[in-house]
């Protein structure tokens, strides 16, 4: 496995494990739940009952919003100038808890009979992933030590 990013990135020198450790603790714990948001995003290819199980919990697309953030809490970690993914890497989280709050109005104005369907189940704490998790994560992305981190240069090392 190589160690070395491409040589046509700026500061090819810095190996990919010294990069990722540079990175604040944050985006570090974001990129490793992302990860492992999306393993559990794809459980209706690998196991059909855990899927039945998240989705009283998570809702039908669970935790995709996380697996298309992967590549922007990479970059940012990695490669691109951070500032700019940063605030992209944010979208996602507060677009998860955005349809994640209309879920929940939805559901508690209009309950609906789920004829003991894993599929039209929705527990109760559901709000706590769908919505509370993408707006915690959201706080997070633009803490105090990201803001420092993403506005310090980079080193050339």
């Amino acid at each position: 496995m190589p160690t070395q990013l491409c040589s046509s990135l700026p500061n090819a020198s810095t190996s990919v494990w010294k990069r990722f450790n540079q990175a604040p603790l944050i985006l570090r714990a974001y990129i490793v739940f992302t990860l492992f948001a999306a393993l559990l995003s794809l459980s209706p290819f690998y196991s059909k009952a855990l899927n039945e199980a998240l989705i009283p919990y998570l809702g039908w697309s669970g935790f995709t919003g996380y697996t298309f953030s992967i590549y922007f809490a990479i970059n940012a970690a990695l490669v691109r100038p951070p500032k700019v993914m940063i605030y992209i890497l944010l979208i996602f989280p507060v677009l998860s808890a955005i349809f994640g709050i209309h879920d929940t109005i939805n559901h508690v104005l209009k309950p609906s009979v789920d004829f003991n369907n894993p599929y039209l189940t929705y527990s109760e704490i559901r709000p706590l992933f769908t919505v509370i998790l993408p707006i915690a994560w959201s706080l997070l992305l633009i803490s105090s030590p990201m803001r420092k981190w993403a506005n310090k240069p980079r080193e050339s090392s």
